[in-house]
């Protein structure tokens, strides 16, 4: 349906007074990102890319352009070019157009991403491979948003505010994952620890899945003494392993390290 509402458009200049901005977006976080250098930028270069938008009566709806509309506003401007979608796509529609553009232009909020991922993860039968087919991602991409879902409001609003990243949220959720307090308790002292005692802690609390929140935050802080290794990689491996870190938003080394303790694991020699 998208790709045939999208090739029955049609181009216009159209009021911004007429144009309503609906919760179909996409983008219900950070909706001023950017866009005091957006302003800039038009300014310089004019308008690049058009809004899109579907009409209804003498009032458009916009799916995609917040950021352009809220920067012509800014400029004062009356008009706004538009690509006017012949028909209101359904909701589900909607939702995908939105991120489409969103994921691949400044960085959506991780949150957004989450609650769109579920959203289309419900609606089709709990199918993450119909979901990676939808947005054009990988099924990993998706697996790895749908595994903090679930994870506390809390939690959810620190991502949000880019207290924590992504991958922050999923050690929260793997030390413990059935102990909610004790995840937020964590969340707000995770906040304050350096990138490497971020990853340190979730390393300590699968080791230590009992230990009281103090304990683990005491542990995480101390020296830890490390040997590096150095191990020569083909190109294609070097291509893998960059696909890895870009689909499921890790580092190279903590995927390698891992990809270490599963063969080791395996092989019966680490117990992790």
């Amino acid at each position: 349906m998208v790709e045939k509402i999208i090739k029955n458009r049609n181009m216009s200049t159209i009021p911004l007074d007429k144009i309503n901005i609906g919760n179909w977006n996409v983008r219900t976080l950070d909706r001023e990102k950017g866009v005091d250098e957006l302003v800039e930028s038009i300014l310089k270069y004019g308008l690049l890319q058009p809004i899109v938008v579907f009409q209804e009566g003498d009032k458009y709806n916009l799916i995609i352009g917040q950021r352009r509309v809220k920067a012509f506003l800014k400029l004062k401007k009356k008009e706004i070019q538009a690509v006017i979608l012949p028909v209101k796509p359904d909701e589900e529609h909607l939702k995908i157009l939105s991120l489409s553009e969103n994921i691949h232009r400044v960085e959506v909020n991780r949150a957004d991403i989450v609650e769109v991922i579920s959203y289309l993860y419900n609606k089709h039968g709990k199918s993450a491979k119909e979901v990676a087919k939808i947005l054009g991602k990988s099924v990993p991409f998706v697996y790895d948003h749908l595994k903090i879902k679930d994870a506390p409001e809390e939690i959810m609003q620190m991502l949000s505010r880019r207290d924590l990243k992504k991958v922050d949220v999923k050690r929260l959720m793997e030390i413990a994952p059935d102990d909610k307090e004790t995840m937020i308790e964590l969340a707000k002292e995770m906040k304050k620890l350096t990138p490497y005692e971020r990853k340190r802690l979730g390393e300590i609390g699968k080791i230590k899945p009992k230990a009281k929140v103090k304990e683990l935050i005491e542990e995480t802080k101390k020296p830890r003494i490390e040997e590096k290794i150095i191990v020569p990689l083909t190109p294609s491996l070097l291509k893998s392993l960059d696909s890895a870190v870009k689909e499921i938003g890790l580092s190279r080394e903590e995927i390698a390290k891992k990809a270490l303790e599963e063969w080791l694991g395996n092989k019966g020699y680490y117990k992790g």
